[in-house]
């Protein structure tokens, strides 16, 4: 659960996701990575560690999202991973259905425009989404209807393998993740989500999205900077190229 400045939510979140994973299983652990946080976002969390099932890490400056997430991959010693927003504007209770892909698929993303997802967002926001994935589909090759909803799961072995080669820390990390399981040929299904965005999205970070995917491009399509360190991690292996 990556967090960054969530100092009157962090709390109630972590404890809705522990009911929630605990009905599922007794095995499990539940990672938050405060991302350098400047509120009471990591000292929060920390009053939830008393349970062994909950680790806190914090970064000691604001790195972004991918980054936090990533600590937290790093650290994942189960034989599944999830990914979930700690803001809560995603139910928890689509856990069920993750674990259930799981069980014939490498990575499963929870997707807004699943037919039987519930989306709620302002408006400008909804069309800054269909815009943004409409233009992963056209450079990317990525075939999903979304990609960037907070809610992902993966065989923790597959993860790894993608980790190794992440380079993005803010919001197009997403792209980058499923850009190398494509080119690492993992099987990836949808799922449906229940989502609440009520903020819209900044336009700095719209600008850092659109940079970030710039970049991505550059290094999968123009001097293929992912499959040469692919093919270096495994001379046996020759990576996919999203068409």
């Amino acid at each position: 659960m990556p967090a960054y400045e969530l100092e009157d939510r962090i709390t109630d979140a972590i404890e809705r996701v522990e009911k929630t994973v605990s009905a599922l299983t007794d095995e499990y652990e539940i990672i938050v990575v405060d991302d350098g946080s400047r509120d009471g976002t990591y000292r929060r969390a920390l009053t939830q560690a008393r349970n062994p099932h909950v680790k806190v890490y914090r970064h000691p400056v604001n790195l972004g999202k991918g980054a936090a997430i990533k600590t937290g991959a790093m650290k994942a010693t189960m034989e599944y991973t999830v990914f979930l927003d700690a803001d809560m504007e995603i139910d928890p209770q689509g856990l069920r259905r993750l674990a259930e892909a799981l069980k014939h698929n490498d990575l499963v993303v929870c997707s807004k425009r699943h037919p039987d997802s519930v989306y709620r967002a302002p408006l400008a926001r909804k069309f800054l989404s269909v815009s943004f994935n409409t233009l992963v589909k056209l450079v990317m090759g990525i075939r999903l209807g979304d990609t960037q909803t907070g809610f992902k799961a993966f065989r923790t072995e597959s993860l790894r393998k993608i980790i190794r080669t992440i380079v993005v820390k803010k919001y197009a990390f997403d792209v980058e993740m499923l850009a190398i399981a494509n080119m690492l040929n993992m099987r990836i299904a949808e799922t449906p989500v229940r989502i609440e965005q009520k903020s819209m999205f900044s336009f700095k970070a719209a600008m850092q999205m659109l940079i970030d995917l710039m970049g991505i491009f550059y290094r999968l399509r123009v001097i293929r900077w992912y499959q040469k360190n692919l093919e270096n991690q495994n001379p046996k292996y020759k990576p996919v190229l999203p068409l």
